[in-house]
């Protein structure tokens, strides 16, 4: 059974606490006597690391600080001379960064004074270049900026981490590369075309837009009570909804994250929802309320021979006659009316945001698209409310809208927690283990509350399909998965406090994988780690055969115009074992592909892969492992995870490094 990280990380001999420099002039002491208290150590929430792996640090006089003996790990040479009382440090370019095992990444309280800092004799020397150094707690220190010449120093403020990138030269490159060159070409000069700046650093064209995505400091408000689905929408608008309850209707609108009931129909069983493009007679005065507009439509209703029903305006409703089909039917009831009622009547052309409810093929009410009217069952609250949009059932309410004189977008409104009723068994087999179905559920309620605003512009939170999470509706629930949700109701996770976006994915292959080798952010709760659980998926390894024509027509179709296809090799894998680059080459040109872009153009199953040639058939290759894109939680892994004992709260703080479950 895993182990909750440790809250401290003030342990005797090592200090693992991070923080970033401020590059001011660096302190010098001379003719001083070693040992001289010149200091104090103090704690930090800050994260640093080299090349993705976490090192351990301290803050001192606002610095970073390192212990010179732990870059043994991190791709460096340490040598002692004690004759000359002098360490020597040199970057080993073909020596791999693995880092030090059990560095804790957990930020703490920051300000928190823990040792004494000393003047101290001995010379560091990092490449030639002598460097200042301390003594804290019988170790030698230097200020990680010194290492700043190895490679890019990054600092991410959002995420409280300073980032050392090495430099890799291109012997490092070639000797870290997966490429299996043509065999009937044979390569071995192959060039890529490059950007000059690290492919982990660069946007892919498939990048998911995080524009809509929410960061900052977590608070349980950030969870709304509802949330809306848009079920048909864009190209999939519809002209008309079908929605049936056997109990009845009760209509209301969405205010204030509530459904607020307005009145009944709970003797219509059906109803549809058309986009409308008709023209009404209105009464000119309108009313704030909807039974003062009842009252006068009864009045009106005794005087006049002609169709009523119900319009919902902005904050009134009105009295429509109608519908009529053109101008010079509208005019003819208007003069009518007038002459019937006493009343004086307007014109209502067609709109584009208007939609119109039908019942026993009669118009009973249209409203707006700006203040859309939701139709649940009239059994019980909302929050208990079953109804059938189109062919399936659905928790909750209904209602359509419309977009720049769009079809209907069709619109399913429920609470959070229900909605998750409907993701939790489309996203993972409710026969799985309870532990794994419960990492599902919360991994699912931080993405959903990390994308509200994904489908603003259409009028709703979430779409139903993979662009945000499957969502099946009443019809996909299933009792294990309801219960899962249940039994974690309400809980997110998080990293230093913010809200983290847990990606999830089918099977890692083995390894999952550090967030910018897949798109572009480096994020510090995303890291590749060891996944021996994923193993017995049935993703775990696949091969993908491909003829040299069919990647000629892919190519084509993408506009990708270089030719005949002559060469395809991996130019660069990740530490974790995923493509970086890959080069498709061809009589009139090359093309790099970077890290997923491979595997959308040919459509593999994940970015882990090595590809091989077969001359005598023309055909390529593709032998991959997993299945998704690698980064966060691998579900088959949470399977295996919880077959072995782990809890969800295990499982999630595995996937995601160094999170927190509140």
């Amino acid at each position: 059974m895993m182990k909750d990280t440790a809250k401290h990380i003030i342990v005797f001999g090592t200090i693992f606490i991070f923080i970033f420099l401020i590059l001011f002039t660096l302190p010098v002491y001379a003719e001083m006597p070693v040992g001289t208290v010149i200091g104090e150590v103090l704690s930090t929430d800050i994260v640093a690391t080299i090349d993705h792996r976490p090192i351990p640090s301290f803050n001192y006089n606002n610095y970073t600080a390192i212990i010179v003996e732990d870059l043994r790990s991190y791709g460096f040479d340490v040598r002692w001379k004690p004759a000359e009382r002098k360490l020597e440090v040199t970057r080993i370019p073909l020596r791999e960064v693995v880092g030090k095992s059990g560095v804790n990444t957990e930020h703490v309280e920051p300000g928190i004074k823990l040792h004494q800092v000393l003047h101290t004799d001995i010379k560091t020397y990092v490449n030639g270049s002598e460097v200042e150094s301390y003594n804290i707690d019988g170790l030698t220190v230097i200020y990680f900026n010194v290492l700043s010449d190895q490679g890019t120093l990054e600092w991410n403020q959002g995420a409280r981490m300073a980032s050392l990138y090495l430099e890799k030269p291109a012997e490092e490159k070639q000797t870290n590369t997966s490429s299996v060159q043509l065999a009937q070409n044979e390569k071995q000069n192959s060039e890529r075309q490059t950007t000059g700046v690290p492919v982990t650093r660069q946007k892919t064209t498939i990048d998911p837009d995080e524009r809509f995505l929410r960061h900052g400091d977590y608070h349980p408000s950030m969870i709304p009570n509802n949330v809306k689905i848009g079920l048909f929408f864009n190209q999939r608008a519809v002209p008309s909804i079908e929605i049936k309850s056997p109990n009845g209707f009760q209509a209301g609108f969405y205010e204030s994250d509530q459904f607020q009931q307005i009145f009944l129909l709970d003797e219509i069983n059906k109803i549809t929802l058309n986009k409308d493009s008709h023209y009404y007679a209105s009464l000119q005065q309108s009313y704030q309320t909807l039974s003062r507009a009842s009252n006068k439509m009864g009045v009106i209703g005794d005087l006049s021979d002609q169709e009523l029903l119900y319009a919902s305006l902005d904050d009134e409703w009105s009295i429509y006659a109608g519908p009529f089909f053109n101008r010079k039917q509208t005019e003819d009831a208007i003069d009518k009316l007038t002459n019937q009622t006493g009343e004086s009547w307007t014109l209502i052309q067609p709109s584009d945001k208007r939609v119109n409810v039908v019942a026993s093929n009669n118009t009973i009410m249209t409203y707006l698209t700006n203040n859309p009217l939701y139709f649940a069952s009239a059994s019980g609250d909302y929050e208990k409310s079953i109804i059938q949009i189109g062919a399936k059932k659905y928790r909750g309410a209904a209602t359509a809208t419309r977009q720049n004189n769009s079809d209907l977008t069709v619109i399913n409104l429920l609470p959070m927690e229900m909605y998750l009723y409907g993701v939790v068994p489309r996203e993972m087999p409710h026969s799985w283990p309870e532990e794994a179905l419960k990492a599902q559920a919360v991994a699912a309620r931080g993405f959903a509350v990390a994308s509200l605003k994904k489908y603003a512009e259409f009028g709703f939170n979430f779409c139903s399909t993979v662009h945000s999470q499957v969502y099946g509706g009443f019809e996909a629930e299933q009792s294990s998965t309801n219960r899962a949700v249940d039994l974690t109701k309400g809980q997110i996770i998080t990293y230093n406090g913010h809200l983290a976006i847990p990606y999830y994915h089918s099977s890692s292959g083995g390894r999952t994988e550090s967030s910018e080798n897949i798109w572009t952010n480096s994020v510090p709760y995303i890291r590749g780690v060891s996944d021996e659980y994923s193993l017995n998926s049935p993703h775990t390894e696949w091969e993908v055969a491909l003829e040299k024509e069919e990647i000629e027509s892919i190519l084509k179709k993408n506009q990708y115009q270089i030719g005949e296809l002559e060469n395809l090799y991996v130019a660069e894998i990740s530490e974790n074992g995923r493509v970086l680059s890959f080069m498709v080459e061809g009589a009139d040109g090359k093309k790099e592909l970077i890290k997923q872009e491979s595997r959308s153009l040919l459509g593999l199953r994940s970015s882990w892969f090595e590809v091989e040639y077969d001359d005598a058939n023309e055909t390529y290759f593709f032998n991959g492992k997993g299945y998704g894109h690698g980064i966060g939680m691998s579900q088959f892994g949470a399977k295996g995870m919880a077959e072995e004992g782990y809890r969800y709260k295990d499982i999630l703080k595995h996937y995601y490094t160094g999170v927190r479950i509140q």
